[in-house]
């Protein structure tokens, strides 16, 4: 496991594991609490993208469901035949998973939230 900073602060653990008989490279970005995403609106009929923290789009999703602080959200993700993945998403300082891959259903807030870091979470921007 190696751990080094990201061009933005962010804490990013290396690891790796094999999903459908391929080795993978895991990689673990530690997020800020109040790190901004992209979020998709609709304003007067057309799409927007408006900021939100991290954590505040986990709670209005309905991931975080509880009413504590979080301060620390780790994104797992990896790269396999050049697509990325979000394999889970936890309270760093806690463990409590809030999205786990192999486990979890699929829904729409999960599409939502793994689409808004494909896009602007940065995954791609680490220092190996």
């Amino acid at each position: 496991m190696k751990v080094n900073l990201d061009l933005y602060g962010n804490y990013v653990v290396y690891s790796y594991m094999k999903k459908r008989n391929k080795t993978m490279n895991l990689n673990e970005t530690i997020y800020g609490n109040s790190h901004l995403l992209g979020k998709d609106v609709t304003i007067n009929g057309k799409h927007r993208i408006e900021n939100i923290a991290f954590d505040e789009y986990l709670r209005e999703l309905n991931l975080i469901t509880h009413t504590g602080d979080v301060h620390n959200l780790a994104v797992v993700w990896g790269v396999m035949e050049e697509e990325n993945y979000i394999h889970q998403i936890y309270d760093h300082d806690t463990g409590e998973i809030y999205f786990d891959e192999p486990t979890d259903e699929w829904t729409d807030s999960v599409d939502e939230i793994v689409s808004s870091l494909l896009m602007w979470g940065n995954l791609e921007e680490t220092i190996s």
